[in-house]
């Protein structure tokens, strides 16, 4: 437990676009004897980002009202855990021996942080709600500071990293709630980005709901699902219709296709809008980290990685355990079909653009349209 003389530990946020190598970045730092590697938090907790102010409320919060944000159980979350269609990156798989069960869903800090920390994640989520509940009556920043602060010390661990897939989209509430973090965000080729993102059913089924919610005026996850449920249907798409709570249809959600470049376009506007962010703080505290420059030079990324953190945590025997544990990803946009492909680089040209206007490129070759055009 931490006491009030204990120091206060280093704050890092491990950000980016999702599908952009960060559960890679996330697993290594896992390993480091000082870091405290903290997976998904803030993903399962606004349940893909769709109830993010639910997660950062206005005003004075009491100990039960913070470990309700923690314990929720989300719509879109429990959807997919129930169908099987949960991503590799939740950790937390029902089952007879576990006491959270898919047809009831599973607490969002259950879902990846906790067992991400432990083998006995059931166990800890016990010792975190009892602790929680001797919070006292406080902002929800300086409630997640009190947990991240007690994480550390049950793990003995001096500085925390967060890693939520995605998570520029927060970079604001990130600033207002944590001024003094640290923020070590991976970069990835936008391409090869939107294709992983197509492929993935969290991102398939964060674009579709987002479809839903423009086509009905309000979003269809922020309900209860009920069989019971009425809409006016009129403007919904057909193919849209599997995908509404009270009709949701997982084989529709393992078929539905969304087109690369869609990602493509989202990638760079998020990188537009993330960029703005990050460099509205003092350069010391960000460092931008290309993927693929991890891929190639997994021992000297990580210990530009070490060094970010603080002379403290630079570990040659750390660097060289995990540049073992890198490999090289399984497909490349490149063999995209020609029209695909080009629709994708052009979608993915405004993002590139940004981070060329900012300094930001990789080491390694990344064959950029922006490099090209000699942007």
């Amino acid at each position: 437990m931490p006491t009030p003389t204990s120091p206060a530990p280093g704050q890092v946020f491990v950000t980016g676009t999702g599908r952009c190598g960060s559960t890679l970045v996330s697993e290594l730092l896992r390993e480091h004897p000082q870091v405290l590697s903290l997976s998904e938090l803030f993903n399962h907790l606004t349940d893909m980002y769709r109830i993010t102010a639910r997660v950062f409320p206005e005003g004075p919060l009491t100990a039960a009202e913070f470990w309700r944000i923690l314990s929720s159980r989300n719509t879109v979350n429990r959807l997919l855990t129930a169908h099987g269609l949960a991503p590799k990156e939740v950790l937390y798989r029902p089952s007879a021996t576990t006491r959270f069960q898919a047809d009831t869903g599973v607490p969002a800090v259950l879902l990846t942080t906790l067992p991400h920390l432990t083998d006995t994640p059931d166990e800890l989520y016990d010792e975190l709600e009892a602790a929680v509940a001797r919070f006292p009556d406080a902002g929800v920043g300086e409630h997640y500071h009190r947990l991240f602060a007690w994480l550390c010390a049950r793990f003995g661990r001096t500085l925390w990293a967060e890693r939520s897939g995605g998570s520029l989209i927060l970079a604001s509430q990130f600033r207002e709630h944590f001024p003094d973090a640290r923020y070590l965000h991976i970069v990835r080729d936008g391409r090869d980005t939107a294709l992983s993102m197509s492929r993935h059913t969290g991102f398939r089924m964060a674009a579709v709901v987002m479809a839903l919610h423009l086509t009905l005026g309000h979003d269809p996850y922020a309900e209860q699902p009920s069989l019971d449920t009425e809409r006016d249907l009129g403007f919904v798409p057909e193919e849209l219709l599997p995908f509404l709570p009270e009709r949701f249809d997982a084989d529709a959600v393992r078929d539905y296709q969304v087109p690369v470049s869609l990602f493509g376009t989202y990638w760079a506007d998020e990188m537009q809008r993330g960029m703005a962010a990050l460099s509205a703080l003092p350069r010391e505290n960000v460092l931008h980290l290309w993927y693929e420059d991890l891929l190639a030079a997994p021992e000297e990324s990580l210990h530009r990685i070490g060094e970010f953190l603080g002379a403290d945590f630079v570990d040659a025997d750390w660097e060289r355990r995990c540049a073992a544990k890198v490999g090289a990803p399984s497909s490349s946009w490149r063999d995209l079909p020609d029209a695909e492909r080009e629709e994708l680089e052009q979608a993915c040209a405004p993002g590139f653009s940004v981070l060329a206007a900012h300094g930001v490129v990789p080491l390694s070759d990344v064959s950029a349209p922006a490099a090209r055009s000699g942007i």
